[in-house]
């Protein structure tokens, strides 16, 4: 008999509903190397027309953790010029790293110079007082400054604790001359007593001699840490700088973060630009900000 045709399309149909499909699996293994590595974006940032006295309006940079190890400190140093560009007229001489201030991403944090150098005055200041034999010059900081002096030690260097560091406690702008007798200060650079400057004695540190320090007035200072060159006609101010002379030993200097930074987190640092009074009109020389991550780990 005929097998009908109804039945050989449905015995098709039930072959194919009972197609068998096999799946077998691999084993994926990876093992990351460690690494620290650190990205920042924007790759620069740019501020025109800014005034002498003026500050650039506020910009952030972002810090972001690329590598495999945990970043446990974050810091900054910057670039500045070799030599005093004040009085030259050549835009070309300032360095724009020096303007530099970075603060904490946080409400209330202070801006502070990674490291501002400054030189020796070259010019003779009427107006001021300063130590016999010394040298001086200002801490420059937008519209407003303060002076400071030193006096080498017996052998005419400022890289030991024979030399002595004076800074006023008001600063100097337009409308006011600021601290400028240094005959009569509080004995210590932290000091808080009722005269006009600061002086203390300089710890050594190779070629620098360097001490904390308060820069301000009693009430509203800003904690810096100044290294004095051992010429003595070069100062640096810093406050997030952790390589610079005496920051292994100085409080007043700091890391950016100590928090840890795991791999793929990132942290904000908010900048801006200080333009001290007497740059010369024009581009300064491109300065260079640099960020420096730490691992505990050796990568």
């Amino acid at each position: 008999m005929k097998t009908p045709i109804l039945l050989i399309t449905l015995m098709f149909l039930v072959s194919i509903a009972f197609a068998v499909q096999k799946v077998d699996t691999i084993t994926i293994e990876v093992e990351v190397s460690e690494l620290t590595l650190v990205d920042i974006n924007p790759a620069s940032l740019t501020w025109t027309s800014i005034p002498p006295g003026g500050v650039g309006e506020e910009k952030a940079i972002q810090i972001e953790n690329i590598g495999s190890t945990n970043i446990t400190h974050v810091w900054f140093n910057n670039t500045y010029p070799d030599s005093r560009p004040f009085g030259s007229g050549n835009n070309g001489s300032y360095d724009a790293g020096n303007y530099v201030v970075i603060r904490r991403n946080t409400s209330g944090a202070e801006y502070y110079f990674p490291n501002r150098v400054d030189y020796n005055e070259s010019n003779i200041l009427i107006y001021l007082t300063p130590p016999a034999n010394s040298y001086y010059g200002r801490f420059r900081n937008s519209s407003f400054e303060y002076f400071w002096a030193v006096t080498p030690d017996g052998n005419g260097q400022c890289n030991s604790s024979g030399a002595t560091f004076y800074i006023g406690k008001v600063h100097h702008n337009q409308t006011q001359t600021g601290s400028t007798d240094f005959s009569t200060c509080d004995n210590g650079l932290t000091a808080t007593g009722s005269n006009p400057c600061r002086q203390g004695s300089l710890n050594n540190d190779g070629e620098w001699g360097w001490a904390d320090v308060y820069v301000g007035p009693n009430s509203g200072y800003q904690n810096y840490t100044v290294a004095v060159y051992y010429t003595c006609d070069k100062v640096m101010f810093y406050h997030w700088n952790k390589d610079a002379p005496g920051a292994s030993s100085a409080t007043h200097a700091e890391y950016f973060t100590s928090q840890t930074l795991t791999p793929g987190a990132s942290i904000i640092a908010n900048v801006r630009v200080y333009v001290p009074y007497g740059v010369a009109a024009g581009w300064s020389s491109p300065g260079t900000l640099t960020v420096i991550a730490e691992s505990s780990t050796s990568t």
